[in-house]
């Protein structure tokens, strides 16, 4: 929810706004479940269970603690039923603020292994949310071994879906931290005794080689491809490489009965917006700047 673990002087008022705004709209997207994690306790723990009181969101996490109680402060886990699947999802983070008042963590791997042992035999899918960069957490993949799908948060870099997920390992999302995509993960199932594989790369090839051909074509629709290029063989080489790859791809796709494919949509000015939320947040980014130069006056 917020850029940085602390609050930026001068700043704090228009930071909060945009966190508030941001969870009221991203709810409205559907049951959206989130796992709390450092940059989202930025504002303070009573900041973020007004948040959760006064919007439809479902916060999760299996390892943050009353520092008080020792009692968790969100729901642990939640077990999802789709198109006759359970699917569980549960989220740690590795780490919080070392001077954040009334929360601690429980080790996030020792956390992770128990709810690892306690889920897996309740549920067809299981769904690890990890609030780590991939520096501290990849030494730890062994002990998710059991896990089918992690999907990680506060790490730069993103996961690239035209490289294959290997297949009897968790799937590994990376979605970055600047909220310029949405990553959106399809999981088809046939045969619950059989393997998922990874199909992200195959579908990419189909739809991108497709495209180039039909590029290729618009030279004379009218016109078999083989004759408007036949006097070009570099051409006509890459016009059976693109189609033998395509080939390959739909192959690959036809006889998967499990797949699981990944892609980010980009969100650019060419995706089309909720007119009336965008003037809401159009309206609240106007206030984080008055916001924002009131703060710098007061702290000047």
């Amino acid at each position: 929810m917020f850029e940085n673990y602390y609050l930026q002087k001068g700043k704090e008022a228009s930071a909060m706004l945009r966190a508030q705004t941001v969870m009221k709209y991203t709810s409205k997207m559907g049951d959206y479940y989130y796992n709390v994690g450092v940059q989202d306790l930025t504002a303070g723990l009573d900041f973020i269970q007004d948040i959760e009181k006064d919007n439809p969101v479902f916060f999760l996490s299996s390892n943050l603690l009353s520092s008080e109680t020792n009692e968790l402060l969100f729901k642990d886990h939640v077990i999802l039923e789709r198109n006759g699947l359970k699917v569980g999802i549960f989220g740690v983070t590795r780490e919080i603020q070392l001077d954040m008042v009334g929360v601690k963590t429980s080790d996030y791997v020792e956390t992770a292994k128990r709810k690892i042992a306690q889920l897996r035999p309740q549920v067809d899918i299981l769904v690890m949310l990890l609030n780590a960069t991939q520096r501290h957490y990849q030494p730890q993949l062994n002990n998710f071994s059991n896990v089918d799908y992690i999907f990680t948060s506060l790490e730069d870099g993103k996961t690239r879906p035209e490289i294959e997920q290997p297949i009897g390992k968790p799937f590994e999302y990376r979605l970055g931290i600047q909220g310029k995509n949405i990553g959106r993960c399809d999981i088809s199932i046939a045969d619950k005794n059989k393997p998922v594989r990874d199909v992200s790369s195959q579908m990419m090839m189909a739809e991108i080689f497709s495209q180039r051909l039909s590029k290729l074509q618009e030279k004379d629709p009218k016109k078999k491809i083989e004759d408007i290029y036949k006097n070009s063989p570099n051409v006509l080489a890459t016009v059976e490489r693109l189609r033998k790859g395509i080939e390959s791809a739909n192959s690959v796709l036809k006889n998967t009965p499990n797949r699981s494919s990944f892609t980010f949509v980009p969100l650019s000015g060419s995706v089309p917006s909720e007119k009336s939320i965008l003037k809401e947040v159009d309206k609240v980014l106007e206030t984080c700047k008055e916001l924002d130069d009131k703060g710098s006056k007061i702290t000047s």
